[in-house]
């Protein structure tokens, strides 16, 4: 007596081929993603520029912040967050606004790709090698410095929101460029605003209340408290003056606001992305 195995069939009961789920058309657009970058110079010039934002940020002078921490150090912390900010604009600008113009988009689209799947893909190719970057710099920072993050986790949950929200600028970004040349002009300028409102060149700790108020409701400076928390295991969300040791509950406790505010930009930057992105090529 023979027996028979049945084999998994992406074919539905009527015989009909069943449509991969988003999840799965994701992963593989990442995947093609990521071969892509490989290939693209201008991707690696876009992985490379947040590592030479480290030098500059090794060499400012410093001065004693709270407990054995320095405003070098927070700088250091506050600049782990230039890397998925730099990557995110300014590769999903670039290779979108470039996609859109040789018809590879409305191609997509046209062929049933969902517009997560599309976007979603470019997103998690730059949470890979930011979160890579980010524990490469890591590393060097303490084997340079003997620091290391006090709560690893709440630093990537930090990296990953920023991240996630700066890819988006980037994906609107291509609503107001023709080219890829363009935006990579343009890209640099909610790049330079944010990292100078971000707590990476000077601390924000540091700013008068009011301002440091306003300033922190912008989704970098939100991060980078989160980070310059998570890397000295203080309290700094009422500067560095009240600034004080806790403990991971009291970390994380500290951070929600952050954290909802992060989540908050992420939300209506993804709306804007959905009610304003051009799949057709822009037009003189």
């Amino acid at each position: 007596m023979s027996t028979t195995t049945a084999r998994p069939s992406n074919r539905g009961a009527s015989g009909t081929r069943t449509a991969p789920s988003v999840f799965a058309q994701t992963l593989r657009l990442a995947r093609t993603e990521f071969t892509l970058f490989v290939r693209y110079q201008t991707a690696w010039l876009y992985l490379l520029m947040p590592l030479v934002l480290f030098g500059p940020l090794m060499s400012m002078p410093s001065a004693p912040a709270f407990g054995e921490y320095t405003t070098n150090d927070l700088a250091l912390a506050a600049g782990i967050l230039g890397i998925g900010l730099m990557l995110g604009i300014g590769h999903a600008s670039n290779v979108f606004t470039a996609r859109r113009e040789s018809l590879v988009l409305k191609r997509l689209r046209a062929s049933g790709v969902p517009r997560t799947a599309i976007f979603g893909g470019v997103t998690l190719l730059v949470l890979l090698f930011t979160l890579l970057l980010t524990a490469l710099v890591v590393a060097g920072i303490a084997a340079m410095n003997g620091t290391v993050p006090v709560d690893p986790v709440l630093l990537g949950v930090a990296v990953l929101l920023c991240t996630t929200a700066m890819t988006l600028v980037g994906l609107l970004i291509t609503v107001l460029v023709r080219s890829a040349e363009s935006a990579q002009m343009f890209s640099t300028l909610p790049m330079l605003f944010l990292m100078m409102t971000g707590g990476i060149f000077f601390p924000l700790g540091f700013l008068p209340g009011p301002m440091a108020t306003v300033v922190g409701l912008l989704p970098v400076a939100a991060a980078a408290q989160v980070a310059q928390s998570a890397y000295t295991g203080y309290d700094v969300f009422g500067g560095f003056e009240a600034a004080e040791p806790v403990g991971t509950l009291g970390l994380w406790t500290a951070s929600l606001p952050s954290i909802a505010v992060m989540l908050v930009w992420i939300v209506i930057l993804a709306l804007a992305v959905g009610r304003f992105f051009k799949w057709d090529p822009r037009r003189p």
